[in-house]
């Protein structure tokens, strides 16, 4: 299950994932796991941690105390220094307020609120796009990533992702 929250705001509108699934990624050996690292705020701005995969790291990752971005810290060795990589979800995802207004743009569909801090239904909006997408007939395009370390996304952000490359294809940046 995925959380966002739009809030209205002015002068920076924005949306903000509070929950979902993020990478499991070791900054020291650059390795992503193919299972995702389940994401649901922070306390006090600790996230969690997990031991890489690929080279044994210890990775813990940080965030702003539920605030995005996402900092990941491996450190190799226990008395060695911290090899970190920050992470905003929301521009990985392309599930950021401007993102979401160019699709507004591009289907005719109305997926952000006008209300302040609104939750929304992010797989809800997933299929309301996929399916303008598939009534309009639209060819596949598959998504390219924006961090080169960066090979795969956990579901539903992978589809989210093929959908906006389509219709981006379609209609321009």
């Amino acid at each position: 299950m995925v959380t966002l929250y739009h809030s209205a705001r002015r002068p920076r509108p924005s949306v903000m994932m509070t929950e979902g699934p993020i990478l499991a990624y070791c900054p020291a050996c650059q390795f992503t796991a193919r299972t995702p690292y389940p994401y649901h705020g922070s306390r006090y701005g600790h996230v969690g941690g997990f031991r890489c995969e690929q080279c044994g790291a210890d990775v813990t990752l940080t965030d702003r105390d539920c605030y995005p971005p996402v900092t990941y810290h491996a450190r190799p060795t226990p008395a060695g220094p911290a090899i970190t990589e920050t992470i905003l979800y929301e521009e990985l995802y392309r599930i950021n307020e401007p993102d979401f207004r160019r699709l507004e743009r591009w289907t005719g569909l109305t997926l952000l609120g006008q209300g302040d801090q609104q939750p929304l239904k992010f797989e809800q909006l997933v299929t309301r796009v996929a399916a303008e997408v598939q009534r309009r007939g639209l060819p596949h395009q598959p998504a390219r990533f924006a961090l080169p370390f960066v090979t795969w996304v956990p579901e539903p952000f992978g589809q989210w992702l093929d959908l906006y490359a389509t219709l981006e294809r379609h209609h321009g940046p």
